[in-house]
């Protein structure tokens, strides 16, 4: 397994948190590992709720991730998106003025960031998690890029994005008890609309998405965000309401989405299908009389809505527009693209691959995981105190080489001893004068040495 970027993405949702490990390649990313598990309360609306479930919901999500890949890889780092019902926009603005024409410069332009975070108000117990750059109006007139302009009144308009403190905090934790790195935190929102909208989208509509316990409405105008608000009703909200009529909730389910709402389908259904559709237009004509209202309250002139999310998934949906929604250009956005880049060998169910998940992906940079090197197999212990190969082994004699003899040293002439007793008699008297005349010696020497001392 050569060196990858692998880039690990987790998304918090109502009703499940999945997981999905990707791999950049030239034609974009590429998955090669997800997961998911459903929410049992421990989420609600968005938020972590309980830390010490959504810690585990994590860990058992990260453990199947890595076994897909033969644990081979360890998950270190997440990216993570932030939503949920306390999320929401705050407008600011930040006006400068000037004795005479002034050129705009970066410098101006970046004081004028640094006055607003210092100016603006954050709200008790929220915390400040983004801030989107409106338009700027220079004496009056409106302009996106001021930057060597001159002006005697410059004025910035800001949408400042706030989140509870609290929920990020139990966010933070559930990732910390699960030993994952949150490399970073972005609006789903914001990752919805760049993976769903283009440029002519967003010059002006409604960005919709259906959750199972929420609802955010994100206005867009001239390529920019101009307000996100998140409402506490979703497709949930449509399940209960029909389980209130005896079914359980595995049964609710498939009411809502097989048969939906003014269903062609005839049955012995354990509820009648004009009391399924009344259910239906009620909870949703009451979350789409939401939409309607924030729109309204935004200011903005909206003309089309583009949903998305499970909730978008209700069947017959278009027929509610219709009589909810009539002045506007109504959208059911599904992009079949998301599975697209899916190694061939992974599964994913249809929908598997939210815009969310996919757009964390896509902005991931980091590393996250580390390669698990496969151990070197362990050396065999000797036992034998010398190898076979370690005994010297004589070189054989080639023709051209032969061993050279090692010379001998010339040995004293030795007196032989005769053979007869002349001989005999002649080397005893020699060796016998040899060994007085060496006691006489050694004599002399003694008494030399005797006289030295005195």
């Amino acid at each position: 397994m050569g060196t990858k970027n692998y880039i690990t993405a987790i998304e918090i949702g109502s009703s499940k948190v999945s997981g999905a490990i990707g791999i950049e390649t030239y034609e974009g990313i590429k998955i090669i590992a997800y997961a998911c598990e459903p929410v049992d309360g421990f989420i609600s609306k968005g938020v972590v709720r309980n830390v010490d479930a959504t810690s585990a919901c994590l860990t058992d999500i990260v453990n199947r991730l890595e076994t897909q890949l033969d644990n081979k890889i360890s998950i270190e780092k997440a990216y993570t998106n932030i939503g949920g019902l306390s999320v929401h926009s705050i407008k600011s603005s930040v006006k400068r003025e000037f004795d005479e024409y002034t050129k705009i410069t970066p410098e101006i332009i970046d004081g004028m960031a640094i006055d607003n975070d210092n100016q603006f108000v954050v709200p008790e117990g929220y915390q400040k998690v983004q801030v989107i750059v409106q338009e700027y109006k220079l004496d009056g007139n409106t302009n996106t890029a001021p930057t060597g302009f001159h002006t005697r009144c410059i004025e910035c308009n800001y949408l400042n994005i706030v989140i509870k403190e609290q929920f990020m905090k139990q966010l933070n934790e559930s990732f910390n008890m699960a030993k994952i790195e949150i490399v970073d935190s972005f609006s789903a929102a914001k990752i919805d609309a760049d993976n769903l909208l283009d440029k002519d989208h967003k010059r002006n509509c409604a960005l919709v998405n259906i959750g199972a316990e929420t609802t955010t409405i994100s206005i867009y105008r001239d390529d920019l965000l101009r307000k996100l608000v998140t409402i506490p009703l979703g497709g949930e909200n449509i399940t209960k309401d029909i389980c209130a009529e005896q079914l359980s909730r595995e049964e609710a389910e498939q009411l809502k989405i097989f048969k939906g709402y003014k269903s062609a389908i005839t049955d012995s259904s354990t509820i009648p299908n004009d009391t399924l559709d009344k259910i239906i237009e009620a909870r949703m004509g009451e979350i789409l009389l939401n939409i309607k209202n924030q729109i309204a309250t935004s200011g903005e002139k909206v003309t089309q809505i583009i949903f998305t999310g499970g909730g978008s998934k209700l069947k017959n949906l278009p027929l509610l527009f219709k009589e909810h929604l009539p002045t506007y250009t109504t959208v059911i956005k599904t992009d079949p693209s998301l599975n697209r880049f899916s190694d061939s060998g992974l599964y994913l169910a249809e929908g598997a691959i939210t815009p969310t998940l996919l757009g964390l992906l896509s902005i991931g940079k980091d590393n996250c995981c580390k390669e698990i090197l496969p151990k070197e197999p362990a050396k065999p212990i000797q036992t034998e105190l010398f190898k076979e190969e370690d005994t010297p082994v004589e070189k054989p004699v080639t023709p051209q080489e032969k061993p050279e003899k090692p010379e001998k040293k010339p040995e004293k002439p030795k007196i032989k001893e005769g053979n007869n007793l002349f001989g005999g008699l002649f080397g005893n008297f020699i060796n016998k004068g040899k060994k007085a005349f060496n006691e006489l010696k050694d004599n002399m020497t003694e008494v030399e040495n005797d006289n030295d001392n005195e």
